[in-house]
């Protein structure tokens, strides 16, 4: 939905809501260490989307089905760079709802992150979250397999808060003005896509609730629980912008214990030198941890051989690294 700062705050305060903590795998907030949040300034941003067509959803699904959301009657507001018109320049997508962007230019697999979507959350913590899809020919779409690690036993309120560190590759994940950067790399064994022509970025509202009957799943079978109901005529994630990524350096963490990471990928072992004593793990898409370094004089040693093909993420300390594992 679309923000009004004074009602969110006032309704944040009189719900009693404490600030989120980092405490998942993954990394989190703005300002935090390893953030791989996008600003919408970044000099390595070579152009935003140009065309987009929505598919609205509705305000309550599950109460006011055919209920749709008007706040915007266009997909235009999506178009050209992010935040550039304050907190209300956005398409709310209404529950379920979807927008499917378009460039002037196709988006091509570079080293690290190839395009950043932008929500509008105030603060990083009131978060509206949507599924990503990426398609070659604007038919045949393919998913980012997402991971919500929140729990699930209690439903998060019209005006609850989100820890970003269970959040992976869901956009909304950070505040206003900084985009959830998204690698093509991470799709490169799927069919139908073309990872190096991709010519139409689709952004799906994740419908909050924890019903069964409403709610919507990650990519590993979790139900994802973001702020539900929020029954208004903005309801929903709040599409402003996605920008196309073209610098081949993967984004720089000048604040990072970690001086060196290598090999990545990697085949059996990995090895993590340091240049300060911080607590390391690896964990999968999944957020479980599966393995345990060995640690010696700055460095931190990591078996893979044993690990399946695939994704995996590196936390040491604050800071929070991708890694793949290639056999």
């Amino acid at each position: 939905m679309s923000k009004s700062f004074f009602i969110i705050s006032l309704a944040l305060l009189l719900a009693g809501i404490s600030r989120a903590h980092g405490q998942g795998p993954f990394c989190g907030v703005v300002g935090t260490e390893g953030c791989t949040a996008v600003s919408n300034n970044d000099p390595r941003i070579i152009g935003w989307a140009t065309g987009c067509t929505v598919e609205f959803g509705p305000i309550n699904i599950q109460n006011y089905p055919d209920s749709i959301v008007t706040f915007a009657r266009t997909g235009d507001s999506a178009l050209g760079p992010a935040w550039t018109n304050g907190v209300y320049h956005v398409v709310p997508l209404g529950d379920g709802g979807r927008a499917t962007v378009t460039f002037d230019e196709p988006i091509h697999n570079v080293d690290g992150y190839d395009f950043a979507v932008y929500e509008n959350s105030n603060d990083g913590l009131f978060l509206e979250l949507a599924f990503v899809e990426v398609s070659s020919d604007g038919e045949h779409f393919v998913r980012f397999p997402a991971t919500s690690l929140t729990q699930t036993e209690t439903q998060v309120g019209t005006f609850g808060q989100l820890d970003a560190t269970n959040l992976n590759n869901l956009a909304g994940k950070y505040k206003g003005g900084y985009g959830t950067p998204f690698d093509l790399n991470e799709l490169r064994d799927s069919a139908g896509i073309d990872i190096n022509n991709i010519t139409h970025v689709r952004v799906v509202d994740v419908v909050g609730s924890i019903d069964p009957a409403y709610g919507t799943y990650d990519a590993y079978g979790h139900l994802v629980n973001d702020p539900y109901p929020t029954p208004f005529y903005s309801c929903g994630f709040d599409l402003d912008a996605v920008c196309v990524l073209g610098d081949p350096n993967a984004i720089r963490e000048a604040n990072s214990p970690i001086v060196e990471l290598f090999p990545n990928p990697a085949t059996d072992k990995i090895m993590v030198r340091l240049k300060k004593p911080v607590s390391v793990a690896l964990f999968d898409c999944t957020g479980r941890q599966v393995t345990q370094p060995r640690m010696a004089e700055g460095v931190a040693e990591i078996e893979v051989s044993m690990l399946p093909n695939g994704i995996y993420f590196l936390r040491a300390g604050e800071n929070c690294r991708k890694v793949v594992v290639r056999h």
